[in-house]
């Protein structure tokens, strides 16, 4: 709600004149809507992702978003990626890696005994 109130604010300090002359919609064109929408229902799977699952998942999700949005754009756009940009994303690969790769168990002999463990027989009344 805070960020609506600005946004707002925002709009009619820089464009009341315009906005009450040919509408607030007024320059929207079908690019638009369609960023608008395709913000919406980012945060509205962000919600879902952060209920569902835990944060760390939702990092890693984001990172690879990034990243595959960055690819796009070098196809679509003609972005050129620099050094920086190649390192950053790839330690979002190998972390995003890392983290899905399954934890190896190991055995009680490796890590010790954490509860005590009983041998003896429990006798019931009755």
């Amino acid at each position: 709600i805070p960020s609506m109130i600005i946004a707002w604010a925002t709009v009619f300090l820089h464009d009341a004149e315009e906005v009450e002359r040919k509408g607030f919609f007024v320059g929207y064109s079908p690019m638009v809507v369609l960023v608008i929408t395709v913000q919406a229902v980012g945060g509205l799977i962000v919600a879902v992702v952060v209920k569902y699952a835990d944060n760390v998942l939702k990092v890693f999700a984001t990172s690879f978003s990034i990243l595959l949005s960055c690819l796009i754009s070098a196809l679509v756009f003609d972005f050129r990626p620099n050094f920086k940009f190649l390192v950053g994303a790839s330690l979002v690969i190998l972390s995003t890696a890392m983290y899905s790769k399954p934890e190896k168990k190991r055995g009680l002999a490796q890590r010790g005994h954490v509860l005590p463990i009983s041998h003896g027989t429990r006798k019931t009344s009755g």
